[in-house]
């Protein structure tokens, strides 16, 4: 559990290390040189586990690497470009109630009445993030319905991967998905990127750094590690703490500060998610 608490607290901190990048390079540029640098450590494993993935197979992860990576990727750090963190990693807080609704709308996947108020109740408190604005007018709609594309992105592909993922290695799987997305992501990068000039600096290399090696490859190896020691409703649990981790550390590293209406959206918001996850849980240990 220890593991996927330290992968949990490194991807929440992404966000953060994005915003110090943006200092010196273009968002899209910034998501594909991540890519890249997370390539050169996977490209040694990369051939033999690719030769593994199943034939029948080979298509859906070509579309899984492209809706994990330039999809979801360039949505959520575009996003982020032009919105806070704090208010960013919220709409991430939405993937429990969106994989829900996601699964009810297009996977034929039964939904209850809890699920269904919680979601309104989400919803209402991501009005109320964008509406309080933030004490710094920080907090803008776009980059937050953005982010919010990514999440839906990302729930998308829980549904279509899960046949994939019981034939295939976690190893495998995130090593095939990784390098084929850096691959995918170019076209876009060449079309996107406003600015292709690079204005390098200490804290912006850092981050880069920290986002290729420790956010794409360390925090996945890490969570995994954890996967196979711990029960997966406490895995579930786990998940819930990463946008509430993001808001603390954009608070407390990039001194973001919340207007009483938005701080109250982000609480309903990380509410609602929490509740959706822990109400199962609770419901399967009770006698």
């Amino acid at each position: 559990m220890l593991f996927q608490i330290i992968a949990t607290l490194i991807w929440a901190s992404a966000f953060i290390a994005a915003k110090y990048t943006y200092e010196m390079m273009d968002p899209v540029l910034m998501v594909q040189c991540r890519f890249f640098i997370a390539s050169i450590i996977m490209l040694p494993g990369f051939f033999a586990a690719y030769k593994r993935v199943p034939k029948e197979r080979l298509k859906i992860m070509w579309l899984l690497a492209l809706i994990n990576f330039p999809l979801m990727f360039l949505l959520q750090f575009i996003g982020l470009y032009f919105t806070s963190a704090a208010s960013a990693v919220t709409m991430l807080g939405m993937i429990p109630l969106l994989t829900v609704l996601i699964g009810f709308l297009f996977f034929k996947r039964r939904i209850n009445k809890i699920d269904l108020l919680l979601s309104l109740v989400a919803l209402a408190g991501i009005i109320l993030t964008v509406v309080g604005g933030g004490e710094d007018n920080l907090i803008n709609p776009w980059g937050c319905l953005l982010v919010l594309g990514s999440a839906v992105s990302f729930c998308f592909c829980l549904y279509l991967s899960k046949d994939v993922m019981q034939e295939m290695a976690p190893k495998d799987y995130t090593n095939v998905l990784v390098i084929l997305g850096s691959i995918l992501c170019l076209p876009f990068t060449c079309v996107l990127v406003r600015d292709w000039s690079i204005v390098p600096s200490v804290k912006g290399m850092i981050s880069l750094f920290y986002l290729g090696i420790g956010c794409t490859w360390l925090a996945v190896v890490l969570w995994f590690k954890g996967v196979q020691k711990t029960p997966t409703y406490i895995s579930s649990i786990l998940t819930t703490l990463e946008p509430i981790f993001g808001v603390i550390l954009a608070i407390l590293i990039l001194d973001e500060r919340l207007s009483t209406v938005s701080a109250m959206g982000i609480l309903l918001t990380l509410g609602a998610a929490a509740v959706s996850v822990l109400i199962p849980v609770l419901m399967k240990k009770s006698p």
